[in-house]
């Protein structure tokens, strides 16, 4: 599960920096990890953050590279838990 969070972070890290490959491929690949961990795990809202990531990876996919700055990266999604 963690290896799933940090990859979710390491895109939006790449996101951030403009390659799109880099973060296309690591959401992608953190989502995947996660999908086995929800809905949740260790009081993570595993589901919530599979969502999230799948929206903004979908966002990024319509934006295609020469647009990625067009979403403003405070909208990333964060690790939520419940209680």
């Amino acid at each position: 599960m963690y290896h799933g969070i940090l990859q979710i972070g390491v895109g939006f890290h790449h996101w951030r920096r403009a390659n799109y490959h880099g973060a296309t491929v690591l959401l992608e690949e953190g989502i995947e990890r996660l999908r086995p961990f929800a809905p949740t795990c260790q009081r993570v809202d595993v589901a919530r953050l599979i969502a999230e990531a799948t929206a903004a990876r979908e966002r990024l996919l319509a934006l295609g590279p020469s647009r990625m700055s067009d979403y403003d990266i405070a909208n990333a999604p964060r690790v939520h838990f419940v209680r």
